[in-house]
């Protein structure tokens, strides 16, 4: 068994090349690294190749029998790794193509959330709670090392798909849409039902008012201690489970 022991290795270079977008879309991969979250790839997914450790070369090779899994060593494996301490296994999956369509059933519309970290712990909740179309209009990139690992698998449940400004009121005018904002009705008294679109923005600006002028409604979340605003991710995580507690009750 070859382990590769140098950074300057070429596929090394191309995995950790991925954290960037540019190179993304170039190479049409993006990077899965951990070991919850690879646990995750379903089989509908191509898994270009591997890099793992030697104590995870069989379980790589178990999980991903059509890639091609390279044993690395561990330096090799954390000059790769966006965490502290490194599971042992990565993976090039490539990129989905989502083409824009109008939402199957309840969808999420999010306007100009940059944070990848905030992007991905929503993905996970939209994953969760059956919000399975999810527009990106001016957001950070999906497929960020740091959203995947936030979205803990939720990136391969849900479409994302990015949209102009254009395609983001079409959706707002033609679907049930609800827009969360300050001025809004309490969304606990008005909840929204399905099938619907949650409109949600930055912190820092909210949702523009082209979207706002658009939508059907607009919601707010109730509160108290002279709080204005939540974390982007919070506060669509509650809209969502609004919603999603009508279904199943």
């Amino acid at each position: 068994m070859e382990i590769v022991t140098s950074v300057q290795n070429r596929t090394v270079k191309l995995f950790r090349s991925l954290s960037e977008k540019k190179f993304r879309e170039r190479e049409g991969l993006f990077p899965v690294e951990g070991g919850n979250i690879s646990k995750d790839i379903p089989p509908s997914a191509k898994v270009r190749f591997v890099l793992a450790v030697p104590e995870r070369l069989g379980e790589a090779e178990a999980r991903f029998p059509e890639a091609q899994v390279i044993a690395v060593a561990d330096e090799v494996m954390k000059s790769v790794s966006g965490t502290v301490t490194p599971y042992g296994l990565a993976a090039a999956v490539e990129l989905p193509h989502f083409s824009f369509a109008p939402p199957s059933g309840n969808a999420l519309l999010l306007d100009g959330v940059s944070d990848p970290g905030n992007l991905g712990t929503i993905i996970r909740t939209a994953a969760a709670t059956g919000f399975n179309d999810v527009y990106l209009l001016d957001c950070a990139d999906a497929y960020a090392p740091k959203a995947v690992r936030a979205s803990m698998g939720g990136i391969f449940r849900v479409r994302v798909c990015a949209v102009t400004e254009e395609e983001a009121l079409r959706l707002a005018s033609d679907a049930r849409s609800a827009a969360l904002d300050m001025d809004g009705k309490d969304i606990f008294s008005f909840p929204v039902p399905a099938p619907c679109l949650l409109v949600a923005g930055s912190e820092a600006h909210g949702v523009r008012q082209s979207v706002l002028r658009a939508v059907k409604e607009v919601r707010a979340l109730p509160m108290t201690g002279g709080m204005e605003s939540l974390n982007v991710a919070v506060a669509a995580g509650i809209a969502m489970y609004t919603t999603f507690s009508l279904s199943i009750k």
